[in-house]
């Protein structure tokens, strides 16, 4: 007899293993899915879901392809876990180059389309975006934000709600938005693993804008952090972060109007946008006072030792009544400054180096040997 708790128990282990493995806690993950892939109780799709995150756990393409295959014996109808095992075979054959591109791919459905965010009041426009974590941390692209230190969050016609911009990585032209709406519940994102060349997507922006393309050939150097795309940006609607989904409902990526050779838009891979998100988490966690600096994105202290500029940019800060109130703390400052690096002045003493041979601090010649002023 079909025994419908333990069914729903294995479920829900699944679903706690692929969070492990998404959390980047990959040993609890192997653990749980070693034992999944020989539980009876979960069906053939659940068992093949367990093999192939189970083929995450090692970067070994033999034992990734061994994973897959088991999981396509419980699931030989899984057109992407086909896919997945044909790319591997072909990176084994010709290390470095992918199959070429195809023009023939099935078109995405999505049965029911998942929550796109609207955002507002960023520096280049409307732009769309998708929660990040179960916490309502929401990710965007960098440029739809730009310098906007506080924007609005909008879920639906009712439903807004003010955004916190907490990080910005114009590099990866990722942005990361705090609001107080917990969803509960993590995306459901794809396997890397599973994110194959000609892998079909539905791009949904807020407003129910909907594009339809497929993932394009890349090189392996930039995979981690972008996918290749064949929708043209000249299709987008707004200033990007719309969510990339496949046909079984599991995020990829976020859209932006970055370009690769062809003049195709680049999408920053989900996997890429949730470890920069877990890093941010850290960051916060051991500089708790730390501030967001809207004119470069990064983290900055310099306010709590009474700095008035930013010690990644050097962006003036405006400092509250309190951080006014505090004198300069000139050594925590140095430090923060990095003026304690460089070969001191033998005229002035500070250790802000020099340009052209001069210090930077007084101008005056920094040659070496000389003995300081008094």
């Amino acid at each position: 007899m079909f025994d419908v708790a333990a069914s729903m128990s294995a479920q829900s282990d699944l679903r706690h293993a692929i969070e492990l493995m998404q959390d980047g806690e990959v040993a609890p993950a192997v653990d749980l899915l070693n034992r999944l892939v020989g539980d009876s109780t979960l069906d053939d799709k659940g068992r093949a879901a367990a093999y192939v995150w189970l083929a995450e756990a090692r970067a070994d393409s033999a034992f990734k392809i061994r994973c897959l295959e088991q999981a396509l014996a419980h699931d030989p109808d899984n057109r992407q876990i086909r896919q997945g095992l044909g790319q591997l075979a072909a990176e084994r054959a010709k290390p470095g180059k992918l199959p070429p591109t195809g023009n023939h791919h099935r078109h995405a459905k999505l049965a029911e389309a998942p929550l796109v965010i609207g955002i507002v009041g960023g520096l280049n426009g409307p732009a769309s975006g998708a929660f990040v974590n179960s916490a309502g941390l929401i990710a965007t692209t960098s440029y739809a934000i730009g310098g906007a230190e506080r924007v609005t969050v909008t879920l639906d016609a009712e439903r807004r709600l003010a955004g916190v911009v907490v990080r910005r990585l114009p590099t990866h032209d990722l942005a990361l938005i705090e609001t107080t709406l917990g969803t509960g519940r993590k995306q459901s994102a794809a396997p890397p693993t599973m994110i194959a060349e000609n892998t079909s997507f539905i791009a949904l922006g807020y407003g129910g804008a909907r594009l339809r393309g497929a993932l394009a050939r890349h090189s392996s150097a930039g995979a981690r952090q972008w996918l290749r795309t064949t929708i043209p940006p000249a299709q987008m609607l707004d200033a990007g972060g719309n969510p990339l989904y496949d046909e079984y409902g599991q995020i990829l990526g976020l859209l932006t109007r970055n370009v690769d050779g062809a003049g195709n838009a680049l999408a920053a891979s989900f996997s890429h946008v949730a470890s920069l998100a877990e890093q941010l988490q850290r960051d916060r966690q051991l500089m708790p006072e730390s501030r967001y600096c809207a004119a470069c994105g990064s983290l900055t202290r310099a306010a709590l030792y009474g700095g008035r500029h930013c010690e990644t940019c050097g962006a003036a800060k405006a400092l509250d009544h309190t951080e006014a109130a505090l004198p300069p703390q000139i050594d925590k400052l140095a430090a923060l400054y990095r003026e304690d690096v460089g070969r001191p002045c033998v005229h002035c003493g500070a250790r802000v180096g020099g340009c052209d041979g001069r210090c930077l601090r007084c101008g005056r010649a920094m040659a070496s040997g000389a003995v300081p002023e008094a």
